[in-house]
């Protein structure tokens, strides 16, 4: 009894300071003007915003020394909290809740960044809005870079356990940064947004460790790629709202990871298929077809074979085949948990494709960028 007291008298407080800061305050709602969302949101409730896909990031300005956020993120989802482009907190908040960032130094306009670290798998998240002292504002600004890169993955693109101490550890989500991921490795060295529609365990046409040659249980990752949330097919995404200039797809990994692998012709099609409704919905932009480090042969030679194919049948196709190698990684010091590759196994991988990707669209980059 006198446990559950404690637990009592803890919500009691936490419930008052909430209380407190609300009465202070001014309330920003999540549909004000200032909020920069990065990724795919759904807004189709005018008092918050609901998100799930990996990277789905919620960027602003605002003046004053604190400043607090109404979030609701799960049980299992965990976010980046980014002050003036530097990590200030892990957040964790698996209830409805306020969320207080106070004790901010410097003077001025500060810029914040709430970054999903975990994929949709883990749950969908909700935003309301923001509590600022009165007298202090949100700042509408531009903040968005003049690049943009989309990737569609699986679990390597997500970030999967690259915080884990070793192969040898289990997965946890607390593990899992998407902002150590090759992705965001690669979009910052470009200084470019990115989206990142990726799902661990999803292949093109077979999942990881299915029966079958050809997944019926649960969605490939094709089938999720017109959606705005990972974990809810009845939300379509509205294409124009967003156009990348270049596009990376790094599948296969699952489809081939057990046995019995899909047919030749039918993993082919559908990943020619998916190409297709790329280029239906954004134009003849550039594509990268990833295959690696996790996997080989026989996805290396049918995904290579797919991108020389497509390109042969119409030159002007602009679709770009990349390999990364399973000999990039060194077993003992690139990966992590469920031995995925680490932050640093995911940085090798990102210096493995920058170049071509930079010398295909004549961008020049910059590794120096950590956040």
């Amino acid at each position: 009894m006198k446990t559950l007291s404690k637990i009592l008298m803890g919500l009691l407080f936490l419930f008052v300071v909430s209380m407190h800061v609300i009465g202070q305050s001014t309330f920003f709602p999540a549909t004000h003007e200032s909020f920069q969302y990065i990724g795919r949101f759904d807004k189709t409730n005018p008092e918050q915003v609901r998100f799930d896909w990996p990277n789905s990031t919620i960027q602003f300005q605002f003046t004053g020394s604190e400043i607090a956020l109404s979030l609701k993120g799960g049980a299992r989802n965990y976010f980046n909290l980014f002050l003036n482009d530097t990590l200030h907190s892990v957040l964790h908040q698996p209830n409805d809740s306020i969320i207080k960032i106070k004790d901010i130094k410097k003077a001025g306009i500060h810029t914040l960044r709430l970054q999903k670290r975990t994929e949709g798998e883990m749950g969908i998240a909700v935003f309301k809005g923001v509590y600022l002292p009165k007298n202090e504002k949100l700042i509408i600004s531009k903040l968005k870079t003049s690049r943009k890169i989309e990737f569609i993955g699986n679990s390597i693109t997500c970030g999967y356990g690259t915080e884990g101490a070793s192969r040898h550890e289990k997965f946890l989500p607390s593990t899992e940064n998407v902002n150590q991921s090759y992705a965001l490795i690669t979009s910052k060295a470009f200084n470019a947004d990115c989206h990142v529609i990726a799902h661990s365990g999803l292949g093109v046409v077979r999942n990881y460790g299915a029966k079958n040659k050809v997944s019926v249980d649960r969605a490939t990752m094709p089938m999720r790629f017109n959606q705005i949330l990972d974990t809810d097919n009845s939300l379509l995404w509205d294409f124009n709202s967003w156009k990348p200039d270049m596009l990376v797809i790094n599948l296969g990994t699952n489809d081939y990871s057990t046995k019995p692998y899909p047919d030749k012709a039918i993993f082919q099609n559908t990943y020619k298929s998916l190409i297709e409704k790329i280029q239906d919905v954004y134009g003849n932009i550039p594509v990268f077809l990833i295959c690696g480090p996790l996997i080989d042969e026989p996805a290396y030679t049918n995904i290579k074979e797919l991108a020389n194919d497509m390109k042969q049948s119409n030159p002007e196709l602009n679709i770009h085949f990349i390999g990364i190698p399973k000999a990039l990684l060194n077993s003992t010091s690139d990966l992590g948990s469920d031995s995925h590759p680490s932050y640093k196994g995911q940085l090798k991988m990102a210096k493995h494709i920058i170049p071509t990707i930079a010398t295909v669209m004549d961008w020049d980059y910059n590794l120096e960028i950590n956040n």
